[in-house]
């Protein structure tokens, strides 16, 4: 390729490029888009600020309501936290009681066991008394 031949493809380029059309964008703005200034369409300042009032006062409202309902809350888990804990206290101590009451049937079974071996190894070694 030769400088002639890149000259005429660059102004084939410049030429189809400057014959274009050019697009028109059409934006229709429906009821209810929001302006460029965040505000919807048919609102006026008043209904602006009476929305912010009631947000406001719901907020406000709500609050007391809520700590009412968390304090009610709160002593029914204290309430059933007690519960709980007695209940764990009563079953430490039932299970206390039948651990020694198994230490004690242990002891018995392993005596008899003990006795019965060392009977049978006498035999065994013909130690016989």
């Amino acid at each position: 390729m030769n400088l002639k031949e890149l000259q005429a493809m660059i102004k084939e380029e410049l030429d189809t490029y400057m014959n274009e059309e050019e697009v028109d964008v059409d934006v229709d703005m429906d009821a209810g888009d929001i302006d460029a200034d965040g505000a919807e369409e048919g609102n006026t300042d008043e209904d602006i600020l009476m929305q912010i009032y009631n947000m406001l006062k719901d907020k406000f409202e709500g609050e007391d309501d809520a700590e009412e309902i968390e304090d009610e809350e709160a002593e029914e888990e204290d309430a059933e936290l007690a519960e709980a804990t007695e209940e764990i206290e009563e079953a430490k101590d039932e299970d206390l009681d039948e651990g020694k009451k198994d230490d004690e049937d242990m002891k018995e079974e392993v005596s008899t066991e003990v006795t019965h071996l060392q009977e049978r190894f006498k035999k065994l070694a013909n130690i016989i008394k």
